[in-house]
């Protein structure tokens, strides 16, 4: 072979070696920061100092918190029973306003029917018609 062959059948074998290289240091990099990173997970595994000063001070809030619960159990009680009053109120005044609704439409048909009663009578007084009910007298 001659020498410029040789060197360009060597080329990609530097190339390859390069690259091995490279990502064998950075495959070592990375299994050292895995390693430090485990390290300190284990650390901190074991230092209760700052999980004991946590506990007692969430004791202390639900503790607190109780003695609020007691405190203004009884006002959340009377808002809860004044807004069940004003639902109630509420749908009394719906209900209410529904019958006034409907007593006029009543009162509406009522002489409506009144009306036509004095109609008929009128017509079977006339002798157009010989109708024997009695329509009407609704306000009595």
């Amino acid at each position: 072979m001659k020498p410029l062959q040789l060197g360009l059948s060597l080329i990609p074998v530097v190339i390859i070696v390069i690259g091995l290289i490279g990502w064998v240091v950075t495959l070592r990099g990375n299994i050292d920061s895995a390693i430090e990173s485990i390290q300190a997970l284990q650390e901190a595994q074991y230092d209760d100092s700052d999980l004991v000063e946590r506990v007692q001070a969430l004791a202390l809030q639900a503790e607190e918190a109780m003695t609020q619960i007691e405190e203004y159990g009884p006002a959340i009680e009377s808002i809860r029973d004044r807004e069940l009053d004003t639902e109630m109120a509420d749908k009394v005044a719906d209900v209410v306003t529904r019958q006034a609704v409907v007593e006029n439409e009543m009162r509406q048909i009522m002489s409506d029917h009144q009306g036509f009663a004095d109609v008929l009578r009128e017509l079977g007084e006339a002798g157009y018609i010989t109708e024997r009910r009695q329509y009407g007298d609704y306000g009595k």
